[in-house]
This record gives C-alpha cells, sequence and structure tokens, in this order.
C-alpha cells in the first residue's frame, strides 16, 4: 500500500509542479505531430502533398485522395508518432526528466550538464522503446487471435469492438508502464544494462502504482481517439471528414501533456521508492 500512497503523492506533485521549461521537450513532439496532420489535411495544394503525401502514399493510392485519405490519415499518424517518439523522444523524454530531477539532486535545471544526461540516456532509452514497440505489435496480433474472436462469438457489432479497444488499451498501458522507468535510470548516469534491464524491473515492480499513473493521466486522450479508432469511416460518411485531423490534433496535445504528468509522476515516484529503500 505504501508504494500507491507514493504514486498518488506523486501525481499531486506532478500536477502542482508542472514547468513549462521541463514540458517544453514534449511540446516540439507535439509540434512535428501538429505540422504533419496540417499537411496531411491539405493534400490537394501542393504543399501539403510534397510535404505529407509520399507517406500517406505507402499507404497505397487511395490515401491520397479526398475523402479517403483522413481515414488513412489515423494510421499515418500513428507511424510518424512513433517515428518522433523513437528518434527525437529518446534524447528529448530523457532532457526533460533531466530537468524534472534536477532539483531532486541539487543540480540546476539547465545547462550542458543536463543535456549531456539526456544525451547519455538516448541509446537506452531508445533500446526500450525499440523492445516495447515490439511487444505492443505482438500483443496486437495476440489481440486479434484470441479476445476479439471471443468478443465477437459472443457480443458481435459494436460491443465486440468496443470491448476488445478497452482490452487492447489496457494492454498497451501495462506495457508502457512497465517500461517507464527505463529513460528514468538511464538520466541517472546508469550503464545500458542497468537502465534498460534495470528499468524493465523496476516498472514490474512497481507495475501496480505505476499503471495507476498511467490510467489518472491518460483517460482524457481516449475520449478523442476512441471514436479514431473504432468507428473512422463512420466519421467520414455521418460527419465531415475533416473532423478526423481535428480529433487527432487534439488528442496529439492532449497527449503532450498526459505524457509529461505521466513521466513527471513516475520520476518521483522512483525517488520515493528509492529514498524509503535506502
Amino acid at each position: 500500500m505504501g508504494d500507491f500512497r507514493s504514486a498518488r503523492a506523486s501525481i499531486r506533485e506532478a500536477l502542482r509542479d508542472f514547468h513549462l521549461r521541463e514540458y517544453l521537450p514534449f511540446a516540439w513532439i507535439m509540434l512535428a505531430e501538429l505540422l504533419f496532420v496540417h499537411l496531411a489535411s491539405n493534400l490537394g495544394k501542393p504543399w501539403g502533398m510534397a510535404g505529407a503525401g509520399w507517406i500517406m502514399r505507402t499507404a497505397g493510392e487511395p490515401a491520397v485522395h479526398y475523402p479517403g485519405s483522413f481515414v488513412f490519415l489515423i494510421s499515418a499518424h500513428a507511424r510518424v508518432e512513433s517515428f518522433l517518439f523513437a528518434v527525437a523522444g529518446s534524447f528529448l523524454i530523457p532532457l526533460s526528466l533531466a530537468r524534472i530531477q534536477a532539483p531532486m539532486i541539487g543540480m540546476p535545471p539547465t545547462g550542458p550538464e543536463t543535456a549531456r544526461r539526456a544525451r547519455r540516456a538516448y541509446p537506452a532509452t531508445l533500446l526500450g522503446y525499440v523492445i516495447n514497440f515490439a511487444l505492443l505489435i505482438a500483443w496486437e496480433f495476440l489481440l486479434q487471435a484470441g479476445p476479439r474472436r471471443l468478443s465477437s462469438a459472443f457480443l458481435g457489432g459494436f460491443k465486440a469492438d468496443l470491448l476488445t479497444w478497452c482490452v487492447g488499451v489496457l494492454g498497451a498501458f501495462s506495457l508502457a508502464a512497465i517500461f517507464l522507468y527505463v529513460p528514468v535510470r538511464a538520466v541517472e548516469e546508469s550503464s545500458l544494462g542497468d537502465a534498460l534491464w534495470g528499468g524493465i524491473k523496476e516498472g514490474l515492480r512497481l507495475f501496480g502504482p505505476t499503471l495507476l499513473i498511467v490510467l489518472v493521466f491518460a483517460w482524457p486522450t481516449l475520449l478523442f481517439l476512441a471514436p479514431l479508432q473504432l468507428r473512422p469511416s463512420l466519421l467520414v460518411a455521418r460527419f465531415r471528414p475533416e473532423l478526423i485531423s481535428v480529433f487527432i490534433a487534439i488528442a496529439a496535445v492532449l497527449n503532450s501533456f498526459v505524457n509529461y504528468f505521466i513521466y513527471s509522476a513516475a520520476a518521483r515516484l522512483h525517488w520515493l521508492s528509492r529514498r524509503r529503500g535506502a
């Protein structure tokens, strides 16, 4: 129960101690996502096609023609988001964590030492993200083979899709909770092996409290992701196709704050856990 009390205290402290300098690394990722969504929503213009058309076209020629392009935009944005978090996020997330941890260890939150710690954390953070992403893909395959078939057999229709989606989201959040401490430990001058495997072990040890942190902060984004992932064609057919890009943009903005608060709370829980174990 002590870990859950620490998790609740970490959540409150993360919300109370928001600092723009700590959040800014996540804002850069968000701005890149919004730029892609804007370009992909204007494929009828030369600059839109030049900026995002080559990514959209990887899904086939229908992906660059209105209105079907907006349905393909969902998966295209997911690929761009994954790329950004892997390549840029493996530095920017540790940079934010280094700034969050600085007051805890008596260091200035900005400066060359903070950037050095973020650069040092890049390999472990990237490797952790790649492993997490591979497990997430495996989870999606298992989801289609197991829960989706069972729910379709007993429920059918939208209820089956909704149940499968909820199980899928819970599994994805569970994986995220396990790998959350990899960059946290990597910033602390840890070796690659200690940051990666030590971070995974810490995620397993603090799984319940960490999943609580993820669920507390992540639910607002799900309100906009659910219709995109469950019934995208309905948004195109019954409403305006452009609504998809609006929902993606809102989710990207929310997600940037969600990720910041999750990592901020996890860093504090990690710190409290170490102090209690010292």
